[in-house]
């Protein structure tokens, strides 16, 4: 084979191969869609907006953060992260973001969301990677890998985190 078509060959399967690749990661790592819900009535004064991404260790997170804030009693909505373009921050007392990172960087929807929040003091935010150590720059995070068994450990923390955010808030300032 002449080295033109040698050189050719190798910069065709290039592409091809950086697809397949792409393709197995996204099908191996990627999210599953969240699917949401509420806890409680909105007629309640704390509300506390929780976005993620459908995983079993995040479920389980979010499972237990969602129902101990329920026994409070605070208004609780669950949605999946991609949703977080059509959150008006205003709305909540509290905005916690759980995600994964995703070929070496945060979901879309949620580096646009967590950059252009007013009020990152009341974000609650848990990056998870496959060493636990990722995290958006500027952003005060918790970070984890994606261990089922510290599901209940990552949950207390999250809700230390919104524990001292509400009480924070005068009762004017809440809803």
């Amino acid at each position: 084979m002449k080295t033109w078509k040698k050189v050719v060959l190798v910069v065709a399967a290039v592409p091809v191969l950086l697809f397949a690749y792409a393709t197995w990661y996204g099908l191996h790592y990627a999210m599953d869609t969240a699917k949401p819900y509420e806890v409680n009535r909105t007629e309640v004064r704390e509300h506390v907006l929780i976005a993620t991404q459908g995983s079993a260790f995040k479920d389980a997170v979010v499972e237990r953060v969602a129902d101990r804030l329920g026994k409070r009693p605070a208004y609780v909505k669950v949605i999946d992260v991609a949703s977080l373009g059509d959150v008006r921050e205003a709305d909540w007392n509290a905005i916690v973001v759980l995600h994964t990172w995703e070929m070496s960087k945060p979901p879309a929807a949620v580096k646009t969301f967590v950059d252009r929040a007013q009020a990152r003091d009341k974000l609650v935010v848990l990056a998870t990677s496959g060493n636990g150590g990722y995290h958006m720059a500027g952003v005060d995070t918790i970070t984890s890998a994606s261990m089922t068994a510290t599901a209940p450990a990552k949950a207390e923390e999250i809700l230390s985190r919104i524990e001292k955010i509400l009480a924070t808030q005068s009762p004017q300032t809440s809803r």
